[in-house]
């Protein structure tokens, strides 16, 4: 089986879709990854064949504020933020990506695609070249859901007939949000032989299958009715070392703290500085993985405290008792998956919405991105004394054991490239539990388109 693989290199992105190129590989299966040149090296290591975008904000890396094109951490509001990754990332490189990928697919016909679905111009030239494409969501079910509420609220379910009108209503404005994308899409539509659609969601609700990697239970999407292609498949790690070697004496058996605030910049060296200032003074381990974001050697690390520029946290995190991070989906899905708490500081992009989603599952708590180190000290604290949390996020653990993300895909892709292979017919969903029942049907698009 050839695949055509793209990616996008945002930092959450892709490690999941990395573990997934990696299984497909290890398959026997030819990949060819489509991606920025920052993620060469990342992906060459899986055994793929890595091709460079050349229209497509070739550039594009996160991890350092020179290198970083998208700045929403300039932006001063919300909206200002989610304006400039709506513009900068789904809506100016659409018409590039697709031309780029049509280009790829003539040059080297593939079976299938796998898409990150913040790429939305690869699935419109896979269906422009008659190719069956996979959609792989890193994070939270991303469109509306009703009996949710939408992502890039922040906000964590609220019952009843006002959470219910409360959700729809902004359903509505994530709608318009999106809607100035419409004629975007259909230009690329249209350049690839391609029908008009009637809303921007309808674009990924055409894929076979949209995966997104995590568990049911830590999405407030999977509590309502979600389309038929839809299935949760459970995290996708890549592989990582079993044995981490501790900076400390062995006669220290104080807490351990992992301190984690994203591989992407994001202006966040003052808040790790105030994070730092609060664990300084506990009777903990501290250990801050700095990554290519943050100067450890601008920091003042007290003496209690260990800095490192990067270590798997999969390595380290069943030695822990306590995250601290950005929230992160990807930290929040390592760190659960090792049923260790955490305590989120959301910095921006999709963090408050993971955030929401720890604290609903009481697996963790949240403490707000300005809070002062004595407000933070005090809710370590807290998170330590709280069993709790152990508890909660012990049963996340076992949630997300049930199924291999990576080997999921890599299995239902290969079943859905045989002859007599079935097809998930539009009007069921999945229930959080992944088998089908009778739902709402697919949008017309598909036809044509805390604790404190």
């Amino acid at each position: 089986m050839r695949v055509f693989q793209t990616l996008l290199a945002f930092s959450g992105n892709a490690p999941p879709q990395l573990a997934i190129t990696r299984q497909l590989v290890e398959r026997g299966h030819q990949v060819r990854v489509l991606a920025h040149r920052a993620a060469r090296e990342r992906i060459e290591r899986t055994g793929a064949e890595f091709v460079a975008f050349r229209r497509t904000l070739p550039d594009l890396d996160f991890s350092r504020r020179e290198s970083d094109s998208l700045r929403d951490w300039e932006a001063r509001t919300k909206l200002g933020r989610g304006l400039r990754v709506r513009n900068n990332i789904l809506f100016d490189p659409l018409i590039d990506t697709t031309r780029e990928c049509a280009e790829q697919l003539e040059s080297w016909p593939a079976d299938a695609m796998v898409f990150d679905w913040m790429q939305p111009g690869a699935p419109i030239a896979a269906e422009g070249a008659d190719l069956p494409a996979v959609a792989i969501v890193h994070g939270p079910y991303p469109l509306p859901v009703e009996g949710a509420p939408p992502l890039g609220s922040g906000w964590r379910p609220l019952d009843g007939r006002l959470g219910a009108a409360r959700d729809r209503l902004a359903g509505r404005i994530v709608a318009r949000f999106f809607a100035p994308g419409l004629p975007i899409l259909n230009r690329a539509r249209s350049e690839q032989g391609l029908e008009p659609l009637a809303s921007w969601e309808a674009q990924l609700l055409r894929a076979q299958a949209i995966y997104v990697v995590s568990a049911p239970e830590l999405d407030f999407s999977s509590r309502g009715a979600l389309p038929g292609n839809v299935r949760y498949v459970g995290p996708a790690f890549e592989p990582f070392a079993r044995e981490w070697v501790s900076p400390w004496p062995e006669t220290n058996t104080a807490p351990l703290v992992l301190i984690s605030l994203s591989t992407s910049y994001m202006n966040q060296q003052a808040l790790a500085q105030r994070i730092l200032d609060a664990v300084g003074t506990l009777p903990v381990r501290a250990l801050l993985t700095a990554g290519p974001a943050l100067d450890a050697g601008m920091l003042c690390i007290p003496a209690n405290t260990h800095a490192v520029a990067y270590l798997p946290h999969r390595t380290v995190l069943p030695h822990a008792a306590l995250v601290v991070t950005h929230a992160g989906w990807q930290t929040i899905n390592a760190a659960l998956a090792d049923g260790v708490p955490l305590l989120c500081i959301p910095d921006g992009r999709d963090q408050p919405d993971n955030a929401a989603r720890v604290v609903f599952a009481g697996a963790g708590m949240r403490v707000r991105k300005g809070a002062s180190p004595r407000r933070v000290r005090r809710a370590i604290v807290a998170a330590l004394e709280d069993p709790s949390l152990e508890r909660a996020a012990s049963a996340m653990a076992a949630a997300l054991a049930r199924s291999d993300g990576a080997l999921t895909v890599a299995e239902d892709l290969e079943r859905l490239l045989e002859p007599d292979a079935g097809v998930i017919q539009p009007g069921h969903s999945r229930s959080a539990t992944g088998d089908a029942v009778s739902g709402s049907p697919r949008p017309s698009g598909q036809s044509e388109a805390s604790r404190a």
